[in-house]
């Protein structure tokens, strides 16, 4: 029975943590259940497991990045550079939605992708791309046997993930030894959020469900800290971290980006991306 008030009965199964709108469950194994907060709603509880595929597949037609992208979007214009610094070779992209980053390096690398939508991966096909479906959070190999990478890409990816150890696993176990893994992910904790925090405002996309998590499909939540450390854990050297899309922290640091190139008479369009890109790399921690 659910109570608005506080109560707490007994629980003999699985450990559980639910945390939403409509409450925060939360428990161990063998103790004690509470719901705190109002009465849940159970749409949110008993939602199918595979609700993402719908987001999903509506993301990726609507996301898919004009090429301008590169040139007006720091991680985009981050991914790119990064990649295209390195020596030709295979680049594989997990999660690569409708290739459009594996179009852009085709002309320096061998390309190959995964996504878990099938109609992106149609789009890829029709683009010459190779690229095949896969469920990155139960997948026991990667489909493409006896191939090793020089380069892997997890862009955008781990956030919606239930299991990103498993990702992160596969892209292991197919990148060469000495290879290069970039790894991004939304920051939890941007500079706009933790002000917001601080004068006990709520951050619709810091707990699932809600508004924004409904919308973008996030269910994992990373700072930095928790970033490198899962990265450590499942056996990686971090090597480097950036911040991107710092303009995002607030209408100051767009504006920001957006006139500090005019008074100083810089007319280049990319001007004010690598503006943003130089404030994430001098504040990472806080950039979204």
């Amino acid at each position: 029975r659910w109570a608005n008030s506080l109560r707490s009965v007994r629980f003999t199964g699985e450990c559980v943590f639910i945390n939403g709108d409509a409450g925060s469950l939360l428990s161990c194994k063998k103790q004690t259940i509470c719901w705190k907060t109002s009465r849940p709603r159970f749409s949110l509880l008993t939602k199918p497991m595979n609700y993402l595929s719908d987001i999903y597949s509506k993301m990726g037609v609507e996301l898919d990045p004009a090429e301008n992208y590169f040139e007006v979007d720091s991680r985009f214009m981050l991914l790119e550079k990064t990649l295209r610094g390195l020596p030709a070779g295979k680049v594989c992209d997990l999660g690569c939605g409708r290739g459009a980053l594996l179009n852009r390096l085709r002309d320096r690398h061998s390309c190959s992708g995964t996504d878990f939508d099938s109609g992106a991966v149609q789009h890829c096909a029709t683009q010459g791309l190779t690229v095949r479906q896969v469920d990155l959070n139960n997948a026991a190999e990667l489909p493409f046997p006896n191939v090793t990478f020089d380069a892997i890409v997890i862009s955008e990816v781990c956030e919606h993930l239930f299991d990103p150890r498993n990702a992160l696993r596969l892209a292991k176990r197919h990148l060469r030894s000495g290879g290069t893994l970039v790894v991004t992910v939304p920051n939890a904790l941007p500079l706009f959020a933790r002000l917001k925090l601080l004068f006990g405002k709520s951050v619709d996309w810091l707990h699932y469900p809600s508004p924004d998590t409904e919308k973008t499909g996030h269910i994992r939540f990373y700072t930095k800290e928790s970033m490198t450390r899962l990265l450590t854990e499942e056996g990686f050297a971090v090597v480097k971290v950036s911040g991107v899309s710092f303009r995002m922290n607030g209408s100051f640091w767009g504006r920001l980006c957006y006139w500090l190139p005019r008074l100083l008479f810089i007319r280049s369009k990319t001007a004010p991306t690598k503006i943003d890109l130089c404030l994430g790399r001098l504040m990472p921690g806080v950039a979204p």
